[in-house]
């Protein structure tokens, strides 16, 4: 038997601001296709779930989008210290 040691291309560089943007934003969307799909198909099963279940989905999908938010907010900030810094007067 051959063993293939698993190597990962993006452990060389570091996680930057986007990628936490871009992560936080995906996992928001999900989350919030799955509440919607609790509530839209749940009551149409048999044993639906409880509507503490949607409404907690709902709400890790707002708090995910607000992290996503204020990520992105913080890395337009960067960006424009960075840009500003580079300018000669």
């Amino acid at each position: 038997m051959i063993i293939i040691p698993h190597q990962s291309h993006r452990s060389a560089r570091p996680t930057t601001q986007h990628d936490t943007t871009v992560g936080m934003l995906v996992v928001a969307v999900i989350m919030l296709g799955i509440a919607l799909a609790l509530f839209v198909f749940g009551p149409r099963s048999d044993d639906p779930p409880p509507l503490g279940v949607g409404l907690a989905v709902s709400g890790l999908a707002v708090i995910f989008g607000l992290v996503a938010f204020f990520s992105w907010m913080k890395e337009q900030s960067d960006d424009d210290r960075g840009n500003n810094s580079g300018k000669e007067s």
